[in-house]
């Protein structure tokens, strides 16, 4: 069923520019980088108080044989004020939906469950019923909202596991604590009024659903071959992609040589020479590998200091190398040095989604996407960022102006469905992921039309569409699969 506050959110996002900061303004708090522990659940340690930790267990079977299904059965709740439960379950599994592996309907695993069974029966019922060997139970350990006047607590912890159910063996297991706090101790009667004020927009419905979409994202982000993979969206951009100064040809380039052989050959340069000539071969399609791109650009600064140029692309290389804390420095000295450009912005918003803090990568999103002739692609990493945090209606806000800028792309439509999910909108979801299909089949893009028939299947949403033309989708993006 459509929320009329949602679209009304939605509508605000184009006719107020400005409240775009107001909401990046409100969503990001202070805090560190969730660190995922890799340990038994069980055993506390000492660290685990500090910033935001998820401590998850894999086990050898998990690693020699992932799942290829998953389905999510009713939480349980520790005490009774911990409820309810369906909450967490629903953004777990809209959390899981993207990544493509099958899910199980809801409405489906519901339907084989009778009431008041034990676990060991419930995953049996639900095996029986669907045929999914590998499912999901839990527990919401914790719960709470407290307010001191000035300062408030909003916190919801749970625990995760993952049953591979022929066996009987427990294959994942994941608990984390998330908690989001406004206010603060007061300096002065303002300051004091200011943080009530923050205290209690903190324990609004809005924030609890975001606490709960932060602990549903960080327990499925730690689930190992799940993870979103950046390079496969069209958040990433290519090794043509590029700053690039004035083009100046590299010199004398037969085939093409070593990056250490180039880097010698240019080494004996002026300084003002080099930035043109590093430029015009990172922006060639000489050096797409990202330790190339690392070699070309750690010389760049080294011979000038100050290029933001050469830290743009150490922080895009060490990003594509998987290593986003280490370029989370390198982006944020470009921006100092050149906080104009909106590419930078743009990556470093990247680099915060990699480190799992989306209300960070929304305020650099931002930043890129009031730029003068923004890029499709700001607005679409952003709907992104929006959509982690659980705000679904300035997802799909920033999505639809992505697709204004740049129609028909897949990828933008399969988000927009995921976030009319987030909604509870049936019928806008199953017209977003249809429509991400049909865009796939044409673009012969076989990855998107896989996540979009497989979200479309875990939402349950067969019911929007006739028979056949489902039929048809899957035949045509099961051929494509196979080509």
């Amino acid at each position: 069923m459509k929320n009329p506050r949602h679209n009304a959110s939605a509508s605000a996002v184009f006719l107020w520019p400005a409240a775009w900061l107001t909401a990046a303004a409100l969503l990001t708090l202070p805090g560190c980088a969730t660190r995922y522990v890799e340990r038994d659940p069980d055993k506390e340690d000492s660290t685990d108080a500090l910033g935001d930790v998820v401590v998850s267990k894999t086990s050898e079977d998990f690693s020699k044989n992932p799942p290829l299904c998953l389905g999510i059965l009713p939480l349980s709740a520790a005490k009774k004020e911990f409820e309810p439960t369906q909450d967490l379950r629903k953004a777990i599994h809209a959390h899981l939906a993207p990544t493509g592996i099958i899910l199980l309907p809801l409405q489906r695993i519901d339907a084989s469950l009778a009431p008041g069974t034990a676990d060991p029966a419930r995953l049996q019922a639900v095996f029986a019923a669907t045929g999914c060997d590998t499912l999901m139970t839990g527990e919401i350990s914790e719960r709470q909202s407290r307010f001191w006047g000035v300062y408030s607590e909003v916190k919801m912890a749970a625990t995760l596991q993952i049953t591979r159910v022929s066996t009987g063996q427990v294959i994942w297991r994941g608990k984390h604590s998330a908690v989001l706090r406004a206010g603060g101790v007061p300096l002065d009667p303002f300051s004091a009024l200011s943080g009530v004020i923050s205290a209690g927009v903190n324990l609004r419905d809005e924030q609890l659903t975001r606490t709960t979409h932060d602990l549903a994202r960080r327990l499925v982000a730690a689930i190992p071959q799940l993870k979103f993979a950046e390079k496969d969206s069209d958040l990433a951009q290519g090794a043509g992609a590029r700053l690039a100064g004035q083009a100046i040809p590299a010199p004398g380039l037969v085939g093409r040589p070593s990056v250490h052989a180039f880097v010698s050959s240019i080494e004996q340069r002026p300084v003002a020479q080099l930035g043109p000539v590093l430029a015009s071969a990172l922006a060639s399609e000489d050096w797409p590998e990202p330790a190339d791109r690392m070699v070309l650009g750690e010389f760049w600064l080294k011979k000038d200091p100050q290029s933001s140029a050469a830290l743009f692309e150490i922080a895009s290389a060490r990003l594509a190398l998987d290593e986003p804390a280490a370029a989370l420095g390198a982006a944020k000295r470009a921006i100092q040095i050149d906080g104009q450009a909106p590419e930078y912005q743009f990556l470093l918003g990247r680099i915060y989604l990699r480190l799992d803090q989306p209300a960070q990568a929304t305020q650099a999103m931002l930043e890129a996407a009031g730029a003068p002739n923004p890029k499709a692609m700001y607005f679409t990493a952003l709907g992104v960022a929006y959509s982690q945090l659980g705000d679904y209606a300035l997802a799909v806000a920033a999505l639809s102006r992505s697709l204004q800028l740049e129609p028909g792309k897949a990828y933008a439509m399969l988000q927009i469905g995921v976030a009319y999910v987030g909604m509870g909108d049936d019928a806008e979801a199953a017209k977003a992921l249809r429509q991400s299909m049909i865009l796939s089949i044409a673009n012969n893009d076989h990855r998107n039309a896989a996540r979009a028939l497989a979200a479309f299947k875990a939402m349950d949403l067969q019911a929007q569409v006739s028979v056949d033309e489902l039929n048809a989708l899957e035949a045509k993006i099961g051929k494509l699969l196979a080509s």
